[in-house]
């Protein structure tokens, strides 16, 4: 079974026009009531039109090529923001594909983008400005760990052996997990903390040199 990639996705800045087209997309997605409904929520079903009909973006050659995971699903959403799970990895080719339609209708959306895999075996935040990402970090489960020693009141550098890559006790693995979510969670407010200000910048010089820009 596919490691579970849990992520979210927060519109952190969105004008009204862009919010009517997120809506629109939103209603594409099918719902319990509705004869094709297969019992998940699919991101990719916002992408259906025209020709491309569900069951073509339910295909795995479709989903990783325009989603990333072979399998995307949503758990809650709205004008704001969205969480969901997916297959192993987060859906980066699928927000892309969004924002490259909603920043038709506001070229200043500002998204935050976090996601942690399960075990933790990675975990990362992203920002966008706009559609194109302004930076991106990720973790992999020796940076996590290194760091959730490093900020914990409890753990130390005698809590872990590396040389035997185990824990020094029960109590000091039991301390990790207990503390490693909101570590994580931590690490991934601080950077966009940080990276706000800069897109926040940025969109200034733009507005206020347009020609540099064009």
């Amino acid at each position: 079974m596919a490691n579970h990639v849990h992520f979210h996705i927060e519109f952190k800045q969105i004008n009204d026009e862009a919010k009517a087209k997120l809506n629109e997309l939103y209603s594409r997605i099918r719902s319990s009531d509705q004869e094709n409904y297969n019992g998940h929520q699919w991101f990719s079903d916002m992408f259906v039109e025209g020709d491309l009909t569900y069951k073509d973006t339910e295909q795995y050659s479709w989903t990783t090529a325009n989603i990333g995971p072979k399998w995307c699903y949503l758990e809650e959403f709205d004008t704001d923001s969205m969480y969901g799970f997916s297959a192993w990895g987060a859906p980066q080719e699928g927000l892309e594909k969004l924002l490259t339609i909603l920043a038709e209708h506001d070229p200043n959306i500002v998204t935050l983008f976090s996601y942690e895999d399960e075990s933790p075996n990675f975990a990362g935040a992203c920002i966008y400005d706009g559609e194109h990402a302004h930076d991106w970090l990720e973790w992999d489960f020796e940076e996590i760990r290194e760091f959730v020693i490093e900020d914990s009141e409890v753990l130390n550098e005698d809590s872990y052996d590396a040389d035997e890559d185990e824990w020094n006790g029960e109590e000091s693995e039991d301390t990790f997990y207990e503390e490693i979510w909101e570590t994580i969670n931590m690490k991934q407010h601080d950077f966009f903390i940080e990276m706000l200000e800069e897109v926040e910048i940025n969109q200034k010089d733009r507005e206020e040199n347009p020609d540099l820009y064009t």
